[in-house]
């Protein structure tokens, strides 16, 4: 006679928290195809597998499900780094972080095309919600940056004379066009390119 472990039911909260993921990984996959615009909530719902009510319930409007889900692509983004090797504040994380976001694979694509389309959406004019969700994503990642540029700075591993915040919006804007592009023509040898922005941004940050 054999015996069977039943797996532990989940508690009410755990089951909230695998919904409200569920819930934004659809909405990220809606977005990523068709933008937030003609996203509805229901078919998020739909698509998530519950009911069609439940993402209206959980995050109140749309403009509620963008809130959520710029957050979110950040988080998504963190943790999937955080599976990585630790790398050492100010360069070496910089450079560490530039390796990472050209070397992912599968999935990971589409919450990147997902935030490309709504920065891109956040250009017109009825979008003034998004752009400012937009633009504190932008800060936040920016932010980052800028902090491990003065990090670098104190440690000797960075140019003294670096400006950190024009030098994290170039980094940050190099990363994401190049992304865009590789994006619409797949035929751009990501490896290299990675390989050679790291190359100039060593030599650029980098100090003899």
């Amino acid at each position: 006679m054999t015996s069977t472990t039943e797996p532990a039911r989940r508690t009410h909260a755990e089951r909230r928290e695998l919904a409200h993921q569920r819930l934004l990984e659809a909405a990220l996959a809606i977005v990523a195809q068709r933008g937030t615009v003609r996203m509805t909530l229901a078919e998020v719902g739909k698509l998530a597998g519950y009911s069609r009510g439940l993402a209206a319930h959980r995050f109140g409007n749309k403009a509620g499900l963008v809130h959520a889900l710029a957050g979110y692509v950040g988080e998504r983004f963190g943790q999937q780094r955080k599976k990585g090797p630790t790398l050492e504040p100010g360069l070496p994380a910089i450079l560490g972080t530039i390796h990472f976001y050209f070397s992912r694979r599968g999935d990971a694509w589409t919450a990147t095309r997902a935030l490309l389309v709504m920065m891109t959406e956040s250009l017109m004019p009825p979008a003034a919600g998004l752009r400012d969700e937009m633009a504190a994503y932008n800060r936040a990642a920016l932010a980052w940056f800028e902090q491990h540029i003065r990090i670098g700075m104190a440690r000797g591993n960075i140019a003294p004379d670096t400006d950190p915040a024009s030098t994290a919006v170039v980094l940050l804007g190099t990363m994401r066009g190049v992304m865009q592009q590789w994006l619409v023509d797949d035929r751009i040898k990501l490896a290299a390119v990675r390989d050679r922005l790291l190359q100039i941004t060593e030599q650029v940050l980098g100090r003899e």
